[in-house]
């Protein structure tokens, strides 16, 4: 296969992967995916060992599938595999409230973050249940910077569903990471989703939350912590503390903020990193207001792009943000 044909492939399996059906293929790519490169496709993706364990949704499938192969059809002999696994996506109707969407790394088909989610915004009354675009680039630019999380004691506010803790404890080798939610449901997928990515494992659990000792980490703790009550907050002393879409209303602010000042009262020197969408200006200029008044300084980051993970890099209001005490 030719380096274009494996940057097609790829492409495509990164999209499937996680359920994304806003795609364009090329005439001149279309011409490329041969029978042989249909196969393999199909045998990649849709019947590799992981989704086959962990299936991505039928419904996205189904669309996915119909729109690859209208691409195809005018141009090249559709694979009868490609057949197979539509009709398979089209006589599965069963009603989906979880899936599972799978994050590539660095354009590695065999480096994978699973998820299982919900397409639901909203569930049981919580935001928490799917991974949103500021985590992905939150963890990108982890990635990209894993120098500042080597060895490091690292606690995620506001951790939903999980990736960016996943994803910085399987690639960045802190020395531990703590995963935090006020949701028992959110928890408790949190929970499924770090046995997924991490197969070999030791878990304990106890009054304060789950513990994982891993192979490549000490330890992943997932634990319950509401900013509103601060006799929650788990008696630890981070190295660098992470949030990714945390900043969306007004009335979790200075509670937000009190809970950093705590943190940063016990160790002074303690790097904060929030990541955000911003999709309401007011709130967001609030939060930096808010900053201020608890003495902190900030400085804004950049990821103009994608560097290992795939996001969408063109949404103007986006902001990651280094938060230091003064």
């Amino acid at each position: 296969m030719s380096n274009l044909e494996n940057t097609i492939l790829v492409d495509l399996a990164r999209k499937l992967f996680r359920g994304c059906t806003n795609f364009h293929i090329e005439p001149d790519s279309v011409k490329l995916m041969t029978w042989s490169w249909q196969e393999l496709f199909v045998d990649l993706t849709l019947r590799s060992p992981v989704i086959r364990k962990y299936p991505i949704s039928t419904e996205l499938s189904r669309i996915f599938l119909k729109k690859l192969i209208n691409c195809i059809e005018p141009v090249q002999e559709v694979h009868d595999n490609l057949y197979a696994e539509l009709c398979r996506a089209m006589n599965n109707s069963a009603i989906e409230d979880y899936c599972y969407r799978h994050y590539v790394i660095s354009n590695d088909l065999n480096n994978i973050i699973t998820m299982k989610e919900t397409k639901n915004m909203v569930v049981n009354g919580t935001t928490g249940m799917r991974t949103w675009e500021a985590a992905l680039m939150l963890s990108d630019w982890i990635l990209c910077n894993k120098e500042l999380f080597s060895s490091k004691d690292v606690l995620e506010l506001g951790s939903g569903i999980g990736f960016t803790g996943i994803t910085l404890a399987k690639f960045c080798e802190p020395k531990s990471v703590t995963m935090t939610d006020c949701h028992e449901d959110v928890l408790q997928v949190l929970c499924e989703n770090v046995d997924i990515n991490f197969p070999s494992h030791c878990k304990n659990r106890s009054s304060d939350g789950t513990t994982y000792e891993l192979d490549n980490v000490s330890r992943v703790d997932v634990m319950m912590l509401d900013w509103n009550e601060m006799t929650d907050l788990p008696n630890k002393r981070p190295d660098v503390i992470l949030g990714a879409d945390i900043v969306y209303d007004p009335s979790i602010l200075k509670p937000l903020c009190n809970v950093l000042q705590i943190f940063c009262d016990r160790k002074n020197d303690v790097n904060i990193y929030i990541a955000s969408i911003i999709r309401n200006e007011l709130t967001f200029e609030s939060f930096l207001q808010v900053l201020e008044t608890y003495n902190f300084h900030c400085e804004k980051l950049m990821q103009p792009t994608n560097a290992h993970i795939e996001w969408d890099h063109t949404h103007i209001n986006r902001c990651l943000l280094k938060i230091m005490r003064k």
